[in-house]
């Protein structure tokens, strides 16, 4: 009885799973890019997303990247922020964010960097390498 129990579990994930893995294999890019002007101001949303890249473009394979922007200017101020992450085949891995205002009351401006893996490239985004190297595997 434990025995058919547990094929009908993993049979009820395996499904699922087959399908969702499916329909991750089947998307190499997405874009979405929204832009908004009106009386008050404009707003500029960008979301970039792709796989089988090295994070720096190239088509080394196994790697993925995502990014996202978001720029808004009206008669208050201007803001902006960025977030980037990517990962590469060698299980390198970087993350950066970033936030940048201006208004009359000042301006103000921060941003996260993490990466792992190796060599750092700079905060623009760049894939670093080996992550399992860094960690001994």
């Amino acid at each position: 009885m434990r025995t058919i129990r547990r094929v009908v579990a993993a049979s009820a994930i395996a499904l699922p799973l087959t399908i969702g893995a499916a329909g991750l294999a089947s998307a190499d890019t997405y874009d979405q890019n929204t832009v908004s002007v009106g009386a008050d101001g404009a707003t500029v949303h960008n979301v970039h997303s792709s796989t089988g890249q090295d994070g720096r473009g190239t088509n080394s394979g196994g790697g993925a990247s995502y990014e996202q922007n978001n720029s808004t200017a009206g008669p208050d101020g201007a803001s902006s922020d960025r977030t980037n992450a990517n990962a590469d085949g060698n299980g390198g891995a970087s993350y950066d964010t970033s936030h940048d205002s201006a208004g009359p009351d000042g301006a103000s401006s921060s941003s996260t960097h993490a990466s792992t893996g190796g060599q750092h490239h700079n905060h623009q985004g760049r894939v670093l390498g080996g992550l399992l190297g860094g960690l001994g595997s």
